[in-house]
C-alpha cells in the first residue's frame, strides 16, 4: 500500500508562506519540501518535526533461485 503524504501550504496576510510536510519519515520530508520552497522563494526559517528524526521503513524482498 502506498504511503500517504500531505503537504500543507499556508499563506499569511503579509505574504509569508509556511509549508508543513506530514507522512514522510527521515530526511525525505526535507526533499519533499525543497522543490516547493525553491519555487516559492527564499527560506527564512526551517523547523523539523519529530517525523524527521524517525527512521524511514524500507521494504525488503528476497528471491531464491
Amino acid at each position: 500500500m502506498a504511503q500517504r503524504v500531505e503537504v500543507e501550504v499556508e499563506i499569511a496576510a503579509d505574504g509569508e508562506v509556511s509549508l508543513k510536510v506530514r507522512g514522510v519519515k527521515g530526511k525525505g520530508c526535507v526533499d519533499v519540501a525543497k522543490a516547493l520552497a525553491e519555487a516559492l522563494g527564499e527560506v527564512s526559517e526551517r523547523s523539523l518535526t519529530s517525523e524527521y528524526y524517525e527512521t524511514a521503513q524500507v521494504a525488503q524482498t528476497s528471491r531464491r533461485t
